[in-house]
């Protein structure tokens, strides 16, 4: 993982990449229609991060960047719930799992680079 100060906007954007991914195996997984509503919810969050991530050089543009990293704050509070809560709403453990640890993962990133 990358430091601090090596953090870029490239590894963020892989890191919620990641975890798109691997959500929509979790919709897949998901055991009702409501957790598979909440898991795409995320997923679409997740996928709007990723086009303001697209830009180049979201730092420079200062509204963007600010409107990016509400946006992020607001889904990586829905993603804390979720993984509170994850092994009750997918039940295969692999993928609970490996949802946890990817979304960790971009958050932790996400702080980095977002300060």
């Amino acid at each position: 993982m990358p430091d601090t100060a090596e953090t870029t906007q490239d590894d963020v954007f892989q890191a919620y990449q990641n975890l798109y991914e691997l959500m929509d195996k979790a919709y897949w997984t998901a055991s009702t229609i409501q957790d598979k509503d909440r898991i795409r919810g995320i997923e679409d969050a997740i996928s709007d991060i990723l086009t303001a991530l697209n830009a180049a050089d979201i730092k420079a543009r200062t509204q963007d960047y600010a409107d990016c990293k509400n946006l992020v704050d607001a889904t990586n509070h829905r993603l804390d719930k979720l993984k509170s809560q994850i092994d009750s709403i997918i039940h295969v453990v692999k993928i609970a799992t490996q949802v946890v640890k990817a979304a960790e993962d971009a958050v932790k990133l996400a702080a980095k680079f977002f300060v």
